[in-house]
């Protein structure tokens, strides 16, 4: 099987984002798909809290597009922002008459969303925002956005999880939206004293031999200060992998992982199947200079 890299949550930091894909050679210095065969999963969360969600977007679905045609792929799967973002543009236009009683759009702008991004959205951009899947499964590994109940809750299989997702997003109440989102807020599950049985659970009825996730930063899994040089976290038994880096939180923070995708490799506990992780920063790296790319030190 070809190469599978994971990124977690990017939360619109382009720069940190671009240069973490060069460096996996995934694209060149102009972003351009090199990576082949391979296939690269992006956990959710592409928008709010850093400067440039819109850029972000638009440079998945190039991507996405580039790899297809090379004889890869590119997955991004739904996270809560992405349902925070739709809701707020569903309900805003009637915020001020009572079309928005829950005050989706006020949820959405104070947890880092950017009126920047919301008003440059094209139609284009909102039928490929609402197409992401909650689930994917690549050979052993269970790939979703949350360390929640969520995807249990929605469904007993990954289809069905998929589907229920899809239709919530075209839900005209806001009642459904608020329910979809107060689950989707809900974090670490996997850390809680019977995290290791609850992740058992999930993958015996969604499939696989491990599963990652992001949505929690993985400062907060080891309850360890916040920090440039954060790495993957394996816990829950190894059974879980959390791969929110954080990146737009911390000044030269992130990091994306490749993965062991050979069928089979996964049923032993005790091998991690992280094949190699790339860092934004690393220790002796000036972390003031995370803010360019290699494309823009190449100026022409």
């Amino acid at each position: 099987m070809s190469d599978l890299w994971v990124v977690g949550d990017v939360h619109g930091a382009l720069g940190s984002l671009r240069t973490l894909l060069q460096r996996a050679r995934l694209t060149d210095f102009e972003d351009h798909w090199l990576g082949d065969g391979a296939t690269l999963v992006l956990l959710g969360d592409l928008m709010d809290r850093g400067p440039d969600g819109l850029g972000v977007l638009r440079l998945v679905q190039r991507l996405e597009a580039q790899a297809q045609q090379a004889g890869g792929q590119v997955i991004s799967l739904l996270g809560n922002h992405e349902v925070m973002m739709l809701a707020a543009l569903r309900f805003r236009g009637g915020r001020r008459v009572g079309g928005d009683p829950y005050g989706l759009y006020t949820y959405w702008k104070e947890n880092g969303g950017r009126l920047r991004d919301l008003s440059q959205l094209e139609p284009t951009d909102l039928e490929w925002l609402e197409a992401r899947p909650a689930m994917h499964l690549h050979g052993d590994w269970l790939l979703l956005h949350a360390d929640s109940r969520l995807y249990l809750r929605l469904g007993d299989s990954l289809p069905r999880v998929n589907e229920l997702a899809a239709a919530m997003l075209r839900a005209r109440t806001p009642e459904t939206w608020v329910d979809f989102l107060n689950a989707f807020a809900e974090r670490e599950l996997y850390s809680a004293a019977d995290g290791q049985e609850q992740a058992a659970e999930t993958l015996r009825v969604f499939g696989g031999h491990r599963l990652v996730h992001g949505h929690t930063p993985v400062f907060v899994l080891r309850g360890t200060p916040a920090g440039p040089l954060m790495s993957p976290h394996r816990y829950a038994g190894g059974l879980v992998l959390g791969l929110d880096s954080a990146m737009a939180y911390q000044q030269g923070s992130g990091f994306m992982v490749r993965l062991d995708a050979d069928a089979g490799c996964l049923d032993r506990t005790e091998y991690s199947g992280v094949l190699e992780t790339v860092y934004l920063s690393e220790q002796g790296v000036d972390v003031a200079l995370t803010g360019t790319t290699p494309a823009d030190r190449f100026r022409r």
